[in-house]
């Protein structure tokens, strides 16, 4: 968008000059009456209309940003937080922005007509004005370009959401992405108040937090082809100027005349500004003393004001102090109430110590019994386990003792069958020997023989054998049946030691409970019976005491604050505030003399004279118990707010401006004396931002305070 803003300043520049000429009145009421009812304006305006301070700020600080960003070798220090929330800020600031205009287009068409004849003495003059405007805007595909100046407003906002978002991409700032971020206000590091690209980028944050504009505009008008009086005027203007330009073209001569003409007005201008500083100062000293006559008029109306101000302030001490007194008396009386409720509550909370005590000796009691239960639970578990162990024992014993039995037995067995084999051996032995040397003769003798032997031998063999295996077979079952009564009786014990842990584990658990429910139920009958004592008696006490220690204590305060309060005010820092009260009241008067003086006003003495009755003025003063703010007028004083502890004047700037009322556009005097300028100076500031007003500050230095601030201003 072009940047109009020196044309404009011209503009209303060349309207403010030309009000009052008589050749431009003349002019443009000729051509208002050369109106045939012709003129039109024809077409529509959809445009976004952009304030570029906020797009120029953040487009000058990306470069400073960027470099900081690639100058960095450490990560998470503060000054990259910054960094960081400074980034996401602009951000925000933009896309807020940004999604309100993107969807709205940027498309204008216009046609002004407007034609004129003129007869001026003997002067024919013809304008004829035929303007044709026509605007369709189209987003740039590339951005990053050398001359910004080339793009239009809404593409360089979106150049500077590419360049930011590119800054949230880097390493960097990924790296720290989820660091807390920065908190205002900022902590001024070296880094920060020292580096420049830093230095920058803390301009940046201060800018977009002090920026309250909305930034942006969108129109969206439609012509039909009607033109305004405002419209018309604005073309005269245009139609004037250009009578001007196209005469002095035409006219050397008018154009020399003019132009020495405008010389000696400048030399002029310069000679009065370079005229000796005592020539301004008799000037000065001129106009000093007839604001002063004014002054000396409304002082004396102030000092009669004053004379009734001062008797009117003794009676209201008077009846403080009476009611100051009766409050001290009445706070006797709430003191020993307090006290009374206070011995009360001692002897509640000795009560409560003791049943506490009782309450824990029952506890220990509980748990000793309980250490008791599970000590026998244990000793049980273990004789349990001790007999289960002795009987394993003596079952191995015997177990052991029955396979030695069968050991020894079978060894036998096995040594008799050996034996016997042997001796048939032996004898089979001999008798084949004998046999064999009888063979040829005993043979058909001896085969009978041999026969009934060997089935004689083998009839003994089976019948051994048989005795062995039943003998085997018997002892088998004995060791069998042994076993199973052995098993028989472990299973028994186990049973039975599992039936006896199981009553006492019953038998322990019930009486457990019994005796927990038991102690339960007395602790919380003992407590509840406890509580509901103490509740009662606390309530009763607090019921009886309570409010009206409560509204005692908070009617006593209050008063003996505002008595105190109002009377060291009024006692003993009278002198200082009426004093400073006639110094502010001067200063006052004297810019009202000023402002009334520059609206042409010839009778501004009279307003002056009936200003004094609506002059106000609000004190800050400190007192023994803290900071003071009193709303002080001719005819009385009111203590507005008492800062107890309190020694800072700056905490009463908010309560002093919300004091004010009615005064947008007048002016404000401030006066301070004991106390740094900075302050009277913050509370200027404040004034002129919220109401518009012209304040000056001044030290009033004729008067001794340990610290005082006067705001005057005309008030209702």
């Amino acid at each position: 968008m072009v940047d109009f803003s020196k044309y404009y300043r011209s503009y209303k520049y060349m309207q403010d000059m030309l009000k009052s000429d008589f050749t431009h009145n003349y002019i443009e009421e000729a051509l208002k009456d050369g109106d045939e009812g012709k003129d039109s304006i024809l077409g529509k305006t959809n445009e976004k209309v952009i304030d570029m301070d906020w797009v120029i700020a953040i487009e000058e600080t990306l470069p400073y940003i960027q470099k900081a960003i690639d100058e960095q070798q450490s990560f998470a220090i503060y000054e990259n937080r910054v960094l960081l929330t400074l980034i996401h800020k602009a951000l925000m600031f933009v896309d807020d922005k940004y999604s309100k205009m993107k969807d709205v287009p940027n498309d204008s068409y216009n046609n002004i007509t407007m034609n004129r004849h003129l007869e001026l003495n003997q002067q024919k003059l013809d304008f004829s004005v035929n303007y044709v405007n026509e605007n369709h805007e189209s987003l740039a595909e590339d951005l990053d370009v050398e001359d910004i100046e080339s793009l239009s407003d809404f593409d360089r906002i979106r150049r500077i959401r590419q360049g930011l978002n590119e800054c949230l991409a880097t390493p960097l700032m990924k790296e720290i992405a989820k660091e807390p971020q920065v908190k205002p206000p900022l902590t001024q590091t070296n880094l920060l108040k020292e580096n420049p690209n830093f230095k920058k980028a803390v301009e940046l944050w201060s800018f977009l937090d002090t920026y309250k504009k909305q930034g942006f505009e969108l129109v969206g008008e439609e012509y039909n082809g009607k033109m305004t009086d405002e419209n018309k005027e604005d073309v005269y203007l245009a139609m004037e100027f250009q009578h001007f330009m196209m005469s002095i073209t035409t006219n050397p001569a008018l154009r020399k005349m003019l132009q020495e003409k405008y010389e000696e007005e400048n030399a002029l201008a310069k000679e009065e500004a370079d005229r000796p500083e005592k020539v301004k100062e008799i000037r000065e000293r001129e106009k000093q003393i007839l604001d002063l006559n004014s002054e000396i008029k409304s002082l004396k109306i102030t000092l009669d004001q004053k004379e009734q101000q001062i008797l009117t302030l003794k009676g209201q001490i008077s009846a403080l102090q009476d009611e100051l007194d009766n409050t001290k008396n009445e706070l006797k009386e709430t003191k020993l109430k307090l006290l009374e409720a206070q011995k009360e509550i001692e002897r509640l909370k000795e009560e409560t110590e003791k049943l506490t005590a009782e309450i824990t000796e029952l506890k220990e009691t509980l748990e000793n019994e309980r250490e008791s239960h599970a000590k026998q639970v244990e000793q049980m578990n273990a004789d349990f386990a001790e007999k289960t162990r002795i009987a394993e024992e003596n079952f191995a014993n015997q177990l052991s003792a029955k396979q030695k039995e069968f050991d020894d037995a079978q060894t036998a067995h096995n040594e008799y069958v050996t034996k016997l084999n042997t001796d048939n051996a032996n004898k089979i032995a001999e008798l084949n020997t004998n046999h064999s040397n009888e063979v040829a003769q005993l043979k058909s003798d001896y085969e009978n023989r041999i026969d009934t032997i060997n089935k004689e031998n083998a009839t003994a063999t089976a019948n051994l054998k048989s005795d062995y295996e039943g003998q085997l077979t018997s002892m088998k079952a004995d060791y069998t049946s042994q076993i199973k009564n052995y098993e028989k009786q472990i299973a028994d014990i186990n049973a039975e030691n599992a039936k006896n842990v199981k009553e006492l584990n019953d038998n322990h658990a019930k009486e457990i409970k019994t005796i927990t429910k038991e102690s339960e139920k007395r602790m919380a009958d003992f407590e509840k019976e406890t509580t509901k004592k103490m509740n009662d008696t606390i309530a009763d006490v607090k019921k009886k005491a309570k409010d009206e220690v409560r509204q005692a204590e908070k009617t006593a305060k209050e008063k003996i604050a505002e008595a105190k309060g109002e009377n060291k005010l009024f006692k003993k820092k009278k002198e200082v505030f009426e004093a400073a009260y006639a110094a502010g009241s001067v200063g006052l008067m004297a810019m009202l003399a000023e402002k009334y003086a520059s609206e042409g006003r010839t009778d501004f003495a009279d307003h002056l004279v009936s200003a004094t009755a609506a002059i106000r003025a609000i004190m800050i003063a400190p007192t023994p118990k803290g900071l003071t703010l009193t709303m002080y007028t001719h005819g009385s004083a009111k203590l507005l707010k008492l800062y107890a502890g309190v020694t800072r004047y700056d905490v009463a700037i908010a309560d002093t401006v919300s004091s004010f009322g009615g005064v947008e556009g007048q002016p404000v005097f401030i006066s301070f004396a004991g106390v740094e300028g900075e302050v009277a100076n913050e509370i200027a500031a404040k004034i002129k931002e919220t109401a518009d007003c012209k304040v000056t500050v001044s030290q009033n230095r004729r008067i001794q305070s340990t610290g005082i601030i006067g705001i005057y201003f005309c008030g209702e």
